[in-house]
């Protein structure tokens, strides 16, 4: 049996702040990590939906494994069928 593996990752993202124009921070894998850290990302606003770039807004963040790139967010407990 052979498993397919997924072109692409799926991470756990909080809204740290807008700390540059057009840009928000966010960190990834929040809780996970040394003092209760992850890693943080900036993000093109346009990229996130308005209703979640409030500070600690919490979403998921499709990554592209083959190009390198934040390519979708998805709402908490939203179906993606890329990673299906």
């Amino acid at each position: 049996m052979l498993l397919k593996m997924s072109k692409y990752w799926r991470y756990p993202a909080r809204v740290l702040g807008c700390l540059r124009n057009g840009e928000i921070t966010v960190i990834l894998c929040p809780g996970i990590g040394l003092a209760d850290g992850g890693d943080q990302e900036t993000l093109s606003a346009q990229m996130i939906p308005t209703d979640l770039r409030m500070p600690n807004s919490e979403f998921d963040v499709l990554f592209d494994r083959a190009s390198g790139c934040f390519v979708k967010i998805l709402r908490k407990g939203d179906d993606c069928p890329e990673t299906d």
